[in-house]
């Protein structure tokens, strides 16, 4: 009876220490943009990675790439060990000049502008860069929601005096 116990035992803890560790996110969406360029990347719990070209002059449509093993295991060790801030936005004075980079981590999201915040999402920027644009992109014909980040970045309506509004100074 203890034998068969011990064995029981033994083989819980054993099925307990092989299960894979599991992930610290189910849905990743990254955002990175500028005068250059205007691109999502949306990451699962695959080795598929979606891409979707923003910028005006860029590829038309979705595209998606698959990363290395290597490369999926730094990706997470990386997302994993990101500590969101408590304000979501963090942009400089001058947000139409610069880089402007986003996070959306399951319900968690931030948006960083001009090298303000934390370093260790700016580090992950330049990490991302150089996966994304080693791989090949290959077209998709599906459609993959991507989050919005629009909507984070409160941009102040100019206030326009009405007694002064039609007087421009030119002469009529």
């Amino acid at each position: 009876m203890r034998t068969s116990i011990l064995i029981l035992a033994l083989s819980l803890l054993l099925c307990n220490c092989t299960k894979k560790k599991e992930k610290c996110y189910s849905s990743f969406t990254y955002f990175k943009g500028n005068i250059r360029l205007s691109y999502y990347l949306k990451f699962n719990s695959s080795d598929t990675v979606y891409f979707y070209d923003r910028y005006p002059l860029g590829k038309k449509g979705i595209y998606y790439f698959l990363l290395e093993k290597n490369a999926r295991k730094e990706l997470d060790s990386i997302v994993c060990g990101l500590r969101f801030p408590k304000d979501s936005v963090m942009v400089n004075n001058e947000i139409e000049d610069g880089t402007t980079i986003a996070f959306g981590i399951d319900k968690k999201r931030l948006m960083l502008h001009g090298h303000k915040g934390p370093k260790e999402f700016w580090n992950f920027e330049k990490w991302i860069d150089s996966v994304q644009f080693y791989n090949p992109l290959k077209p998709l014909n599906r459609k993959v929601k991507f989050e919005n980040f629009d909507k984070m970045l409160y941009v102040p309506e100019p206030k326009i005096d009405t007694i002064t509004a039609g007087n421009s100074g030119f002469a009529q």
